[in-house]
């Protein structure tokens, strides 16, 4: 009796096992189709941004971006997600790669997205098939002086003159 119970144990281990697999399969069996697509919707991209503003025919500008659109709305059905962080995002390794560095400006935050080179994308939001090609603000933070500050340094100043 036992032996039979372990039999079924083990059947239905083994069952459990190919089903999850099953899953994985179904759900990122497409990862290299996907991800051999994302050069094209890079390309796609550019085609469109360089016939903005050209001197070519509507209907060619038109049919590009209508291109751009059916394929990302393609690749959206089955899971495949573009990430464009914004600027001023905090830089994450795991979904971010840093092409190159600029200097703070305004505002910025060192270790936050600049600018994006490349968007990234995922797979069912968890499976990176590209890093967000990002640029990285880096160098110190300007401090900001306290309010009193230039007054108590013009006091001092004052007084060590006198």
């Amino acid at each position: 009796a036992s032996a039979m119970a372990a039999l079924r144990i083990a059947a239905t281990e083994a069952q459990q096992r190919h089903t999850s697999e099953l899953e994985r399969m179904r759900r990122f069996g497409a990862e290299p189709l996907a991800r051999s697509l994302v050069p094209v919707c890079d390309n796609l991209q550019a085609l469109c941004g360089s016939l903005e503003g050209s001197e070519v025919p509507a209907a060619l500008l038109e049919g590009a971006v209508l291109t751009r659109e059916s394929m990302q709305a393609a690749l959206e059905r089955h899971g495949v997600e573009r990430h464009d962080p914004p600027a001023g995002a905090r830089f994450d390794p795991s979904l971010h790669e840093a092409m190159f560095t600029a200097p703070l400006s305004d505002g910025a935050a060192p270790g936050t997205v600049s600018s994006v080179f490349r968007p990234g994308y995922t797979l069912h939001g968890s499976h990176i098939l590209r890093a967000a090609q990002v640029g990285v603000f880096v160098g110190e933070a300007q401090q900001q002086p306290p309010p009193d500050a230039d007054a108590e340094g013009e006091g001092e100043a004052a007084a060590a003159a006198a």
